[in-house]
């Protein structure tokens, strides 16, 4: 994560505050459950906390129920937003 404001980074930053995991924990293979203990409402909480800190103006982003039953890693996060047009 060489740009602190890169969207790795940031979506990073936000995993770890919903997790309340330390960030050196969260890396972009870390998955949201084996490996940041995340449980079923954690995940809930994560997916809104993603739609309100990376919808902007522009796109009101919204992740489908069955979309955010894919995620599963931090780097499927990165992907997810990446295919939405958020850079």
């Amino acid at each position: 994560m060489s740009d602190d404001n890169s969207l790795e980074s940031r979506v990073c930053q936000l995993v770890a505050d919903q997790l309340r995991q330390p960030l050196e924990k969260v890396t972009t293979e870390a998955h949201l459950i084996d490996d940041l203990d995340a449980d079923s409402l954690d995940i809930v909480d994560l997916t809104i906390a993603v739609e309100e800190e990376f919808s902007t103006d522009d796109i009101q982003l919204e992740i489908p129920e069955e979309d955010a039953a894919e995620i599963r890693t931090v780097q499927d996060v990165v992907d997810y937003l990446t295919n939405a047009g958020i850079t």
